[in-house]
């Protein structure tokens, strides 16, 4: 079909060789021999098989020319697209397009076709003179065959009847995805409880035609369902099969109809997945578990409190008899307060409902238990202490009857039963009468102050509307005081207030008498009157008067605590505790305000006991002001100014302007570098003893080395001081003075301060060697670096760099020695060579001029010499050198003891004594041919004699020619 991929194979004759079948680069499929050529034309999963060709040698004789059969070609396959339905190419059809090519000798026009029961399944259209193409003529079906033979045949007319060049076409058609699910068993419908548990609810099964994973089906959920579906409800595939599953619970009451959609769908791998949807309707069946629902109540309902009571006539039965009495429609409509109407919360059990009253006043309200009605049992009224704000509260239960008779599940209400207010009260206040006061000369608008707990200014009339407003007024005020509010509803809260303060003055009054009246605003004009007292409170309207227009006293300045400073007074034109039994001191402001002390009651200024303390060099009069109300304090207040002049006294210690003086001077010095002068100052008044500071040397110079201007301070040298000959360390010499600076004040007061004077060296010592000169005598041999002596001076001075010294040689070194500055180290030049031999002119002796040079800075600097001799004594340090040496030429025949040849040697060492010896490890022998004569073929060495002394050689043998020619000592 033209959604199914279809599967062809060329079957091949065994007349063609096995190697038929080739690919090639390009795709192609050839099939050699086959006489004419097929183009496959299919899906990329198309598989195509070529199995040759059927032919028949048939010739016709045609006028007497031999009629030649088509020629065999090869055919070629080429995947190039799908074709469609019948007659109809495959621009964008799914098919399969073979076309076919045959090739005649004679030009004949070759007649393509299709021969065999299943030929119809495809139609062939020639499109040349050679060439056809064969197309699918109907869909096909995998489940109704799945392969099919078609004979494709060939000729060019002239063959015969029924002779064809024949193939062989099979189409194998491959099974798609093409037949969805359908269900075989499937319940239409479920019932289950509710809150049943969780587990199988339903089972059902689907089939496909499909093959293969096309033909296996599994379950699910359909999607896109509401939420609650899938929360409730799953699916799951069990042995081929659908099995609905229960998740949770269902409630009836929530909902009592679910249309649960699963959904089948094979197991299609590539492609569409084919599924099919059924529906299965999940009905949940009720259980009484809900308790009544209220269907009609109302949450309040209104009636009026003056309603009459029933009373049946001519009866004495029971009252819920009477209820249920021919009486019944006349009482519900004078009593009927309200009804109520309960209904099953299981809708689909529909159990009856009773009605009680469960709380609130039931010797007041009934109820028809049937019914629902609500009525009234007694008077009602509105003010009494059952209502709450005119209204009463009624809790209402309706119950379940269950068909055994027994009690069911109950629900509960509360309902509001307002009282509607007829006029049966009158304005009350919360008190008979009021008590109040007020002060003189209180502003207008100014409220009474209600004494005691008892006075309440409330009034209250319990009637709702019109009938509970009244309006409030005085009388016999004199229209002094007015009262506020005017009017009230229900209940006021009320104040009275002045309405002319003129008029309220203790001196004149002090007693006020007069009758609030609350009266209703209705025609029936109820009224309540309570009487009201006020008396006239005294103001305190004087001041405290001071008896001084301002206070000054002269103290001296170190006063001390406790002791009295000033004594304040006031008095009050007031009487009583608003006059002067009332005045208070209660305050002192100022600077030094915190440390007085001031008598509340008495006014006596005292001096408190703190760190403060008065300095009358720094502030010589204290200004404060001093505060006293009557009232005990809490009255009318007054200030005066209060001036503290304070007496010098001698409290001040002198008080040196730096914490310590140093100075410097050098030694041999009658002055300090600079001038070196203590100060101190004393903060007392001056002019006065108190103030006047002398100075003396306190300690520190035991040997009187200072002295100091007692007035002015300054300190001087006695004399030169010799830094050597002083104390202390020898680096730093210094005195450590202390000064003392005193009033002359009595007592007198004083103050030390410490003085540092530095002495500073003078490099008035020069290096001192402790010997005239130095000798020493070394080798000649000396190697560079030896140290050879050291010299050592010493400088008196007392510090550094003043006796710090340094050396150096300042003649007669000739570059053979140094010295080590810091050490006095004379050593060796590093390569320098004392072997006399070696010097021009030879020199054994040296005399080095060694320089002692101190710390001293420029012109200071001093310095000292000494000699230091060097005696160079020889040692055998030179090799012996030979004088030149000439060749010696002897005959052979020569006597034994011939004198051949004298050696002379020199040794530039001093008193060298030298000897002669011949060294035979390096002498060698040769004879004619110059070949060297080991000793061990000829032993040469007695040929000849040294004299070890004046070195003489003489022949000690016979001499052979033949055996020596040479010989070299």
């Amino acid at each position: 079909t033209s959604t199914r991929d279809l599967l062809f194979r060329l079957q091949n004759r065994p007349s063609l060789s096995p190697d038929w079948l080739r690919r090639t680069k390009t795709q192609h499929l050839q099939v050699p021999t086959c006489g004419w050529e097929c183009i496959a034309i299919a899906k990329a999963n198309l598989k195509i098989h070529g199995d040759g060709s059927h032919r028949k040698d048939i010739s016709e004789d045609r006028s007497s020319v031999v009629n030649k059969a088509p020629r065999e070609m090869e055919p070629q396959h080429r995947l190039e697209g799908n074709v469609g339905r019948k007659g109809r190419k495959a621009g964008g059809m799914v098919g399969v397009n073979i076309r076919l090519r045959g090739d005649d000798p004679d030009g004949d026009v070759l007649i393509f076709g299709a021969l065999g029961p299943e030929a119809g399944l495809v139609t062939v259209e020639n499109t040349g003179d050679n060439e056809a193409e064969v197309y699918l003529a109907r869909e096909l079906d995998h489940e109704t065959g799945t392969e099919h033979q078609i004979l494709l045949s060939l000729t060019d007319g002239h063959l015969g009847q029924d002779n064809y060049i024949t193939h062989s076409l099979l189409i194998l058609v491959e099974d798609t995805n093409d037949n969805i699910p359908v269900f075989t068993e499937l319940p239409p419908s479920v019932v289950i409880q509710e809150h049943q548990h969780p587990g199988v609810i339903a089972q059902f099964r689907a089939t496909d035609r499909d093959s293969g994973a096309f033909g296996q089906v599994v379950y699910q959920l359909a999607p896109n369902q509401d939420a609650e579906i899938l929360d409730h409800f799953s699916v799951s595939t069990v042995k081929s099969g659908g099995v609905l599953m229960l998740e949770s619970e269902l409630d009836f009451e929530v909902k009592r109809l679910y249309q649960v959609v699963v959904e089948a769908l094979d197991r299609a791998s590539l492609g569409e997945v084919n599924t099919a949807q059924a529906t299965i309707l999940v009905e949940v069946s009720d259980i009484p578990d809900q308790p009544p629902e209220w269907v009609s109540v109302a949450a309040v309902t209104r009636i009026p409190e003056d309603v009459p009571l029933f009373s049946p006539v001519g009866s004495n039965l029971p009252y819920n008899y009477l209820i249920m009495s021919t009486h019944q429609q006349l009482f519900q409509q004078t009593h009927k307060v309200l009804q109520v109407k309960a209904v099953d919360g299981d809708r689909g059990i529909k159990n009856d409902i009773k009605y009680s009253i469960t709380g609130g006043p039931e010797h007041l309200f009934g109820i028809n238990e049937d019914t629902g009605l609500v009525y009234s049992k007694a008077m009602i009224d509105r003010e009494s202490a059952d209502a709450r704000n005119g209204a009463f509260i009624l809790e209402i239960t309706a119950m379940e009857v269950v068909k055994t008779g027994g009690k069911g599940l109950s629900i509960s209400t509360e309902v509001t039963v307002i009282i509607e207010d007829v006029n049966d009260e009158i304005p009350k206040f919360k008190s008979e009468s009021y008590v109040a006061e007020i002060s003189e000369n209180a502003q207008k608008n100014t409220p009474v102050t209600f004494l005691g707990q008892n006075m309440i200014p409330e009034v209250f009339d319990h009637d709702q509307g019109t009938n509970g407003t009244f309006k409030l007024f005085l009388e016999g005020d004199d229209n002094m005081f007015e009262v506020t509010p005017s009017m009230g509803i229900n209940d006021a809260t009320f104040m009275i207030r002045v309405k002319d303060q003129n008029r309220i003055d203790f001196e004149q009054t002090k007693v006020i008498n007069f009758t609030i009246v609350a009266k209703e605003v209705s025609k029936k004009g109820e009224e309540t009157r309570a009487s009201v007292t006020i008396y006239v409170r005294d103001q305190n309207d004087n001041p405290p008067q001071f008896l001084a227009k301002k206070y000054e006293v002269t103290i001296p300045e170190n006063i001390k605590a406790g002791a009295i400073i000033a004594k304040i007074k006031a008095d009050d034109k007031d009487s009583g505790y608003f006059g002067t039994e009332g005045i208070r001191y209660t305050a002192i402001t100022g600077p030094i305000s915190s440390a007085l002390v001031l008598n509340n009651l008495t006014g006596v200024l005292t001096m408190g006991d703190t760190a403060f303390r008065f300095d009358k060099e720094h502030i010589s009069s204290h200004y404060l002001m001093v505060e006293a109300r009557d009232e005990e304090g809490l009255g009318n207040r007054n200030t005066v100014e209060l001036i503290i002049n304070l007496e010098d006294v001698n409290d001040n210690h002198p008080i040196f302007r730096r914490d310590y003086y140093e100075s410097f001077i050098q030694e041999n010095s009658p002055t300090f570098t600079n001038p070196l002068i203590v100060e101190a100052t004393d903060a007392d008044e001056n002019g006065t003893e108190n103030s006047e500071v002398r100075y003396r040397i306190l300690r520190g110079d035991q040997y009187g080395n200072f002295t100091i201007d007692s007035l002015s301070g300054e300190i001087k040298p006695n004399g030169v001081l010799d830094y050597e000959l002083l104390p202390g360390d020898a680096q730093t010499k210094m005195y450590n003075m202390t000064v003392r600076a005193f009033d002359l004040g009595s007592p007198s007061l004083w103050s030390d301060v410490s003085v540092m004077v530095y002495i500073r060296d003078q490099n008035d010592n020069a290096p001192l060697f402790p010997v005239l000169d130095y000798k020493v005598t070394i080798p000649e041999d000396t190697p560079g670096g030896t140290p050879v002596i050291q010299v050592n001076a010493k400088d008196k001075d007392g510090s550094s760099p003043n006796n710090q010294i340094v050396y150096r040689i300042q003649t007669g070194a000739k570059d053979k020695f140094v010295i080590n500055p810091e050490t006095g180290m004379i050593s060796i030049s590093q390569g320098a060579n004392l072997d006399p031999d070696l010097t021009i002119p030879s020199t054994t002796y040296y005399v080095l001029e060694v320089m002692a040079m101190d710390g001293g800075i420029g012109s200071d600097k001093l310095t000292t010499r000494v000699a230091v001799n060097v005696s160079v004594t020889d040692v055998n340090n030179k090799l012996p050198r030979f004088s030149k040496i000439r060749p010696v030429r002897v005959s052979e025949d020569i006597p034994i003891g011939e004198f051949l040849i004298k050696l002379a040697a020199s040794d530039s060492d001093k008193n060298s004594v030298l000897r002669f010896r011949i060294d035979y490890s390096k002498s060698e022998a040769r004879n004619e041919d110059g070949r060297r004569i080991e000793l061990s073929d000829f032993d040469w060495r007695g040929l000849f004699s040294l004299n070890d002394v004046d070195g003489e050689i003489r022949t000690a043998a016979r001499l052979d020619r033949e055996l020596i020619q040479e010989l070299e000592l």
